[in-house]
């Protein structure tokens, strides 16, 4: 049985009321010194142990409940030379040095010493196994540091035994009083690298903040995705057919000296986030190949006008011949928003993100870089997938797994429905499913090095 290890003494426990915490803890931890004894008595020979017994002793206590009794005996018969110098210095890890060595008294386990210590070293070594991420992986000190926008690494102990993983130690620390060192409140918010999850943990939870130069690639490409600056906008252009002032490519002074910026004559070209910190940057990339997936109109260039749609510079913008125009009164309600879509783009190593891109196939075909193809999951058939058709022979990096299907590379997520002609057509999302597909799909999965991962390459979520 797994449950809470109780790793104080009974004096404290006495002071802090926490008695009847402490006696279940020491109920539990004797059923596992039994469950230990009976494990050795019937799995050595005489003369070798067979050591498949440590993990029928993990499975039903867990990992730290069957270190903690193993480490509590260890101290206990200190004075016994048949326990390894190594394991002596394990135990002096697990257990707290203030601890009296008959406070374990009741739940040492009384196998004999030799094959006992073999038995730890097979506790040891299965433990180890794991993998599991250290000090040794963290900034000298940091625990001391403010954790904001950082990356840190939880304590293997907070995590349960199934997610004892060495890529659910990684924490992308966002904000909380317990960044800050210097703060009375403890939580620490963020997200987990690997599965995007957002929760909270105490700052002592934390062994400090990871250090860059030792993570391993995937790592390094995700927390590289998570830092990079990004802005939700939508991008309008003047529809040529509805421009009878012969405005388009043209200054804002010229515009101006035309009656103004008439929303009536554009329409929506894209809307959703673009990797960019400032509108400059953003028209570097729409005029470098590079523009934002889903993306489906002519470069951007002068006449254009950009919504930055949230932030403390959110509004209108007109492109200029020079730098952009900030625009008061541009009635986005009037624009041409025919045939935009609301999606869901998946792209590797990200969070999951709203789009809204024209039904449009050059629009689909630019989000997965090639011709698409559906991949159909849900069973009421409201949404569908989009791939890329060539995703196993282009080299692409796994992304996620969609209904039965792990999809290589960057896919979508839209609505399926039926068009004016009764055809199965691809159409917008609600926003309520944005949502459930948002929450669905939060993280790519993890791919891990073969030496990193004791076997596995991949670990979905």
């Amino acid at each position: 049985m797994k449950g809470h290890i109780y790793k104080y003494s009974w004096e404290t426990a006495k002071y802090e009321n926490e008695l009847k915490e402490y006696q279940e803890s020491k109920k539990e931890n004797i059923k596992c010194k039994e469950a230990i004894e009976e494990a050795i008595k019937t799995h050595f020979d005489g003369m070798h142990l067979d050591t498949s017994c440590v993990q029928d002793i993990f499975s039903e206590f867990g990992y730290d409940r069957t270190m903690w009794v193993l480490a509590a005996t260890v101290k206990n018969k200190s004075f016994d030379g048949r326990f390894s110098n190594i394991n002596k210095g394990w135990a002096r890890t697990i257990i707290p040095s203030h601890f009296d060595k008959y406070e374990f008294d009741e739940y040492a386990v009384q196998s004999h010493p030799a094959v006992l210590n073999g038995f730890i070293d097979s506790v040891r070594a299965e433990y180890e196994a794991l993998g599991l991420l250290t000090s040794e992986e963290c900034l000298k000190d940091s625990y001391k540091e403010d954790y904001t926008n950082k990356l840190l690494i939880l304590r293997p102990e907070i995590l349960r035994d199934e997610s004892r993983k060495p890529a659910l130690q990684y924490f992308y620390a966002e904000d909380g009083f317990g960044c800050d060192p210097s703060k009375l409140g403890r939580k620490v918010f963020g997200t987990f690298l690997a599965d995007g999850e957002r929760t909270h943990f105490g700052r002592g939870d934390f062994i400090g903040i990871a250090d860059t130069e030792k993570l391993p690639e995937w790592a390094s490409k995700r927390l590289e995705a998570i830092t990079t600056p990004k802005m939700n906008i939508r991008v309008f252009q003047i529809n040529s057919e509805k421009d009878m002032k012969d405005l388009e490519f043209r200054d804002y002074g010229f515009t101006m000296s035309k009656g103004g910026v008439d929303p009536c004559i554009y329409q929506q070209v894209y809307g959703g986030i673009a990797y960019a910190q400032n509108l400059e940057e953003l028209f570097m990339q729409c005029n470098t190949g590079k523009p934002p997936l889903g993306f489906c109109g002519h470069s951007m260039s002068v006449s254009d006008v950009v919504e930055i749609c949230d932030g403390k510079d959110s509004g209108f913008y007109f492109v200029d011949s020079i730098g952009f125009r900030r625009l008061d009164d541009f009635d986005v309600s009037l624009t041409d928003k025919n045939d935009i879509m609301k999606v869901v783009i998946l792209e590797n190593d990200r969070s999951p993100y709203k789009a809204e891109i024209r039904r449009d196939i050059d629009a689909m075909q630019s989000v997965v870089g090639g011709l698409i193809e559906p991949v159909y999951f849900e069973e009421n058939g409201d949404a569908i997938c989009w791939c890329n058709e060539e995703f196993l022979l282009n080299d692409s990096a796994p992304n996620r797994v969609i209904g039965n299907t792990l999809i290589h590379g960057t896919c979508f997520i839209c609505g399926d429905g039926y068009n004016d002609e009764g055809e199965r057509d691809s159409c917008t999302l609600t926003d309520e499913q944005v949502n459930k597909y948002i929450q669905m799909f939060p993280q790519s999965v993890v791919e891990i090095a073969p030496e990193q991962d004791i076997g596995m390459t991949m670990i979905c979520f």
